[in-house]
């Protein structure tokens, strides 16, 4: 007689997405003296990417992409001749 099996959920506890972290390690990206300081032409599309959080327009988990510091297609940012910024939970 076999008893039935259960399997436990690969992941019981949902990850949590610390909006406000984000945000922190975002502005640490605009600060030259940070070792993960990201290039000027990406400060735009990095503020715009702050101000979408702090809006409540993004919360980290549906991907958006951001070209010139405006929402764009994901497919855009394979076609743009300036910096683009993509934007998921990791």
């Amino acid at each position: 007689m076999t008893d039935k099996v259960e399997f436990s959920p690969s992941m019981p506890i949902t990850p949590v997405f610390d909006v406000q972290a984000r945000i922190k390690e975002l502005q640490g990206f605009l600060d030259p003296s940070n070792p993960n300081y990201q290039p000027e032409r990406q400060h735009k599309n990095i503020r715009a990417v702050i101000k979408l959080y702090e809006e409540g327009k993004i919360d980290g988990l549906k991907r958006t992409t951001i070209i010139d510091g405006k929402i764009v297609p994901y497919k855009a940012a394979f076609e743009s001749k300036s910096g683009s910024w993509t934007e998921v939970r990791r």
